[in-house]
């Protein structure tokens, strides 16, 4: 643009001399031609900052134009629709990223910000969580967004992130609440569950030592009064003995076995040894 203005100053200076040389000759004062001089310099300088501002105005609404579209739709800037896989997402990335990668066209400046644009649009659809929240993002832009737009810049970044922002964060509150709320339900079931589950344990439990300790009692007694039985059957019979031999086979019975006894030991019937 310098070259410019100055082909231009001079063309004007060329034009000037020649125009002061035909004034000179024909006989006219020489301030009328610098004023007029002036007055043409000061025009075309007037020019020129106007072609610098629509220049400079032109190439910002170009670029904000440029970047809004590339950030508002991922689907578009890779060529694939909404429902697309992930291997036609991939296989579209590659394709992609061959025609606009900055070593494809060195003179092209305006590959490298597309090629990392495309970088960032693939890192964002080919995860499963990333995506997610793309596609809820781009929902809510076209419900809620226009509306919101209508009454704020639209070329505004920061309008942009402030709205994002603000969006994520009230979707952050209302979540966990809803979140909460289904979890500590799930949780209350969950323990009284638990809760029912210990008590059958400890009932079952109680049942089976209940049970256990009155076989093994009743088995102790059946042992114990077995015993009994055998004890008084011997005693009874013991008795019944004595009672049909009577007195005098008692004694009889005895002296046996005292005369046992002193056999056994040797020992004579006035206490002496043998």
């Amino acid at each position: 643009m310098s070259h410019c203005i100055a082909a231009k100053l001079i063309a004007v200076d060329w034009i000037s001399c020649r125009a002061a040389d035909r004034l000179h000759l024909n006989g006219i004062p020489l301030s009328i031609y610098f004023y007029g001089s002036i007055m043409l310099l000061e025009a075309h300088l007037r020019l020129c900052q106007s072609c610098l501002w629509f220049c400079k105005s032109s190439q910002r609404l170009f670029s904000l134009c440029t970047a809004h579209r590339s950030s508002t739709n991922y689907y578009e800037l890779l060529g694939v629709k909404p429902d697309a896989t992930l291997e036609q997402i991939k296989n579209a990335f590659f394709d992609k990223s061959k025609k606009l990668h900055p070593d494809s066209d060195p003179s092209n400046p305006g590959l490298h910000s597309q090629f990392v644009q495309l970088n960032e649009a693939y890192r964002v659809l080919s995860r499963e969580g990333s995506r997610q929240d793309y596609d809820l993002r781009q929902r809510y832009q076209y419900t809620a967004g226009p509306a919101f737009r209508s009454s704020s810049s639209p070329n505004s970044p920061s309008a942009e992130a402030a709205e994002s922002m603000r969006y994520w964060e009230q979707f952050r509150q209302a979540q966990p609440q809803e979140n909460t709320a289904e979890e500590r339900e799930k949780s209350k079931k969950r323990n009284m569950r638990l809760v029912g589950y210990c008590v059958l344990t400890m009932v079952l439990s109680l049942s089976v030592h209940y049970f256990g300790f009155r076989k093994l009692e009743e088995v102790h007694n059946n042992f114990m009064d077995e015993k009994d039985r055998v004890i008084n059957e011997i005693y009874n019979t013991s008795k019944e003995r004595a009672r049909v031999n009577g007195f005098k086979k008692q004694q009889e019975i005895l002296r046996q076995k005292h005369a046992e006894f002193l056999e056994r030991y040797k020992i004579r019937s006035n206490g002496e040894e043998k």
